[in-house]
C-alpha cells in the first residue's frame, strides 16, 4: 500500500519536519515581539489605515478576519483584512502598561506593514504578483484533486490519469515558488513603512525578525511542495515492483 511506502513515509515525515519548524519558528517570533510596545499610539486597524493613506491606496478597505495570523490583502476585492489576533492590543497589558491611548506591538506593525506591501504591489501591477494571481486556478486544482487523481492512476494502472494529476499538481509547485518573490517584495516594503514611522533600534529589529520568520513559511511550503511532486514522479515513472 502507498501509506506503508518506506519512502512515502521518509517524505512525510521530512515534510512535516519542514513545516513544523517554519510553523514554530512564525509563532515564537510574533510572541515574542507581541509582549514589546512599537511606540505608535494607534491600534491595528488605525495604523493600516495610515499606512494604506501615505500609499495612495485610499480605496483599500479595512475589514476584522477571526482567526490568528490570518491576515491577507484580497486583491479581487481590495480589502486588506486584519486578524482577531493582531488586532488585539490587550498582549501588551503583560507588560504593564497603565496608559488607556491604543498601542501596537511591533509583530503586529510588521504583519499589517506586509499586508499594506501586498496592496501596494497590486497597484503597481508587480509582475510576480500579477503571476501569482494569474495561476491561482491551478494551484487549487493542483492541490485539491489532482492528488487523488496521481493515487488513483497509480492504483488502477491508469498512467494518463496519473499524468494528469502530476501536471496538475506541478501548477501547485509552481504556485509555492511564485509565491516567493511576491513575499519577499512585500516584507522589504513593509520594513521602509515601519522604518519611516519611526521603528529604529530594537524595534527594527523585532520588525525584520517577524518579517523573516513569516517568509520562512513560504521557502517550507515551496520545499515541501516540490518533494511531494518528485516523489509522485518517483511513484508514476520509477517505481519498479
Amino acid at each position: 500500500m502507498l501509506f506503508f511506502d518506506p519512502l512515502y513515509i521518509v517524505v512525510l515525515v521530512v515534510t512535516l519536519a519542514i513545516t513544523g519548524w517554519a510553523a514554530w519558528r512564525v509563532r515564537s517570533t510574533y510572541a515574542k515581539w507581541a509582549k514589546v510596545d512599537s511606540g505608535l499610539n494607534l491600534d491595528a486597524f488605525d495604523f493600516a489605515r495610515r499606512l494604506l493613506d501615505r500609499q495612495g491606496l485610499t480605496d483599500v478597505r479595512i475589514e476584522p478576519t477571526p482567526g490568528q495570523l490570518t491576515d491577507h490583502y484580497d486583491p479581487r476585492g481590495k480589502v486588506l483584512r486584519v486578524s482577531t489576533q493582531v488586532a488585539d492590543a490587550s498582549a501588551l497589558a503583560t507588560q504593564g502598561l497603565t496608559t488607556t491611548a491604543p498601542r501596537l506591538s511591533v509583530a503586529a506593525a510588521a504583519v499589517i506593514a506586509h499586508e499594506v506591501g501586498h496592496a501596494l504591489q497590486d497597484k503597481q501591477r508587480e509582475p510576480a504578483m500579477a503571476l501569482r494571481q494569474a495561476i491561482v486556478p491551478a494551484a487549487q486544482f493542483g492541490s485539491s484533486i489532482a492528488p487523488w487523481l496521481i493515487i488513483a492512476g497509480f492504483w488502477l494502472n491508469l498512467t494518463g490519469l496519473a499524468l494528469v494529476g502530476l501536471i496538475g499538481f506541478a501548477g501547485a509547485v509552481v504556485f509555492t515558488f511564485a509565491t516567493l518573490p511576491v513575499e519577499i517584495g512585500a516584507s522589504g516594503k513593509a520594513l521602509a513603512f515601519v522604518n519611516g514611522l519611526g521603528l529604529v533600534g530594537e524595534r527594527q529589529a523585532g520588525a525584520r525578525d517577524v518579517l523573516k520568520a513569516a517568509a520562512w513559511t513560504y521557502v517550507a511550503g515551496a520545499l515541501t511542495a516540490l518533494l511531494t511532486f518528485l516523489y509522485y514522479a518517483w511513484l508514476i515513472f520509477g517505481r519498479r515492483d
